[in-house]
């Protein structure tokens, strides 16, 4: 079994840091891409912390669901945009 989060010796990022990633990303203002390169990784690793696919022992209780929420709000918003400019 090997070690999670920030005790694994590949790890990039610190257990504050997917915190804070998570925190800002549900304040609504940060992309994915934003928060790549605000802590240097890439975007695809933000996505999967946001998602719950990577770092999922530190998601607090109803932080899933909170993450989800703003997630799908974004995704109907960003489809609301393209039928606008149609």
């Amino acid at each position: 079994m090997s070690a999670e989060g920030e005790l694994n010796a590949r790890a990039i990022l610190t257990d504050a840091q997917v915190g804070e990633i998570k925190e800002l990303y549900l304040l609504d203002e940060h992309s994915y891409t934003d928060l790549a390169r605000r802590f240097r990784v890439r975007k695809t690793t933000a996505q999967q912390i946001i998602n719950g696919e990577r770092w999922d022992h530190l998601l607090e209780p109803g932080q899933a669901e909170a993450l989800a929420r703003v997630r799908e709000q974004r995704h109907n918003n960003h489809g609301l945009k393209h039928k606008r400019r149609s």
